[in-house]
């Protein structure tokens, strides 16, 4: 085994990753600093509600594209590489029907979907200006959230850091514009990150078409796509837990602190889910290689990028606690935040920081069950936390503690989650 050459390659598609998510996470930060300046409490208030249909979007988009690519790179470790080509083939097909399917069916039931999230009145008008464009433009959200899997397995890693840069300088352009120069309100942060997911589809697109001279194939081959779903649910679930978490956190803050509550959550919201992001990049960033050396029944060298992964992703939540604690009490000022939801935020932010400690070993673990084809496990993990484990703490913690409980219920969830594995899932024999 190489150690060398082996930290060479995980620093050179982590680091990548990294930022790519980082830049993934910043386009809800984004929205948020713009609307909340020129829309006020409102238009976050709007953004934090409508958001899960969102992320529903781009779950679907990350979840097929995970699956295919795990399953792209465990072919070519077997040395299946015209396997693998058919895997990416299908693996796009699907994304393009999944998103289909999704602007139909929530095209349709949207208004329901915002009404039993909980958005009323002002809130609700906002929330609907900014999801209907966002539904419109789900083809560009799929696509582009499914490509960027496909290209760090197809060893572009850092040209999909380079696409993702380049869709997040756009959605801040037409944010700007749109927003303070423009001013049609809401929607101009839904626009921006429509068009931000198009770009990124473009330079995908002409990477794996362009450069690498692949012919555009449409592939359906029912058990392929079994295949696919089946890798891809946890990691579809794993992007949309945030999501889950958020949906039942803002009923709650609904029912201990109003819309000033809402509003102080989505500012915290655009701080953690950019640090939940980057941790999660270690497992991304790792994933080609634990798939490799999985399906090549290498061993040593999978158990060696396992190590150093997670002793990178507990030191990188260390560093990310620390500087949220320094900089948060200027945070409230840059998202142009009222003294109503102001007088919550700096317990609030504070202690949903401590959830970096343990999220990025919680998260990795799920990342490398997934990679290793261990799906059931990765499954009962991220859907655990999501069904069981955080809507449990989210509701019983506020009974006790009144608001803190919903900033306890975020690391309370990942601390059990770290516990649960090393308790009954240490045992993979690998």
């Amino acid at each position: 085994m190489n150690r060398k050459y082996l930290l060479k390659r995980i620093a050179q598609d982590c680091i990548p990753t990294v930022f790519s998510l980082l830049m993934s996470g910043l386009y809800g930060v984004m929205d948020g600093l713009f609307v909340g300046r020129a829309v006020g409490d409102a238009g976050l208030a709007a953004i934090n509600i409508a958001w899960p249909i969102a992320a529903v979007i781009t779950a679907v988009g990350i979840g097929i594209g995970s699956g295919g690519s795990v399953l792209y790179s465990n072919s070519n470790g077997k040395g299946e590489q015209e396997r693998g080509e058919l895997v990416y083939h299908q693996t796009i097909t699907l994304l393009f029907a999944a998103a289909m399917v999704l602007l139909i069916v929530l095209g349709f039931t949207y208004p329901a979907i915002l009404s039993a999230l909980g958005a009323k009145g002002d809130v609700y008008q906002k929330a609907v200006e900014y999801i209907q464009i966002i539904i419109f433009g789900a083809v560009f959200q799929v696509m582009g959230t499914g490509f960027i899997p496909m290209l760090r397995n197809r060893n572009l890693a850092f040209q999909a850091m380079v696409s993702m840069a380049a869709g997040m300088g756009v959605n801040g352009v037409l944010n700007y514009l749109l927003l303070f120069v423009v001013k049609i309100g809401i929607r101009g942060a839904a626009v921006g990150t429509i068009a931000a997911q198009f770009v990124v589809l473009v330079i995908s697109s002409y990477l794996i078409y362009g450069r690498q001279k692949v012919h555009l194939k449409v592939v359906w081959q029912h058990k392929m796509i079994g295949e696919i779903l089946k890798i891809g649910i946890s990691a579809f679930g794993l992007s949309l837990a945030p999501s889950i978490v958020l949906l039942f956190t803002n009923l709650q803050c609904l029912k201990y602190g109003g819309d000033a509550a809402v509003a102080c959550y989505a500012v915290i919201s655009y701080i953690v889910f950019p640090v939940q992001s980057m941790l999660m990049g270690i497992g991304d960033g790792t994933q080609p290689l634990m798939s490799f050396y999985s399906g090549a029944k290498k061993m040593e060298e999978l158990r060696f990028v396992k190590k150093i992964a997670s002793i990178a992703v507990v030191g990188m939540g260390a560093v990310f606690f620390v500087i949220v604690i320094l900089v948060s009490k200027y945070i409230p000022d840059v998202f142009g935040m009222q003294m109503d939801s102001q007088a919550y935020f700096g317990t609030g932010m504070a202690v949903s920081a401590v959830s970096f400690l343990f999220t990025g070993l919680a998260k990795f673990h799920i990342s490398y069950l997934n990679a290793t084809l261990q799906v059931k496990k990765a499954m009962q993990l991220i859907y655990g936390e999501t069904i069981v484990v955080a809507p449990f703490l989210i509701f019983l913690l506020p009974y006790v503690f009144k608001i803190n409980g919903i900033w306890l219920s975020l690391p309370g969830t990942q601390l059990i989650m770290l516990l649960i594995f090393n308790v009954f899932f240490t045992k993979t024999g690998k």
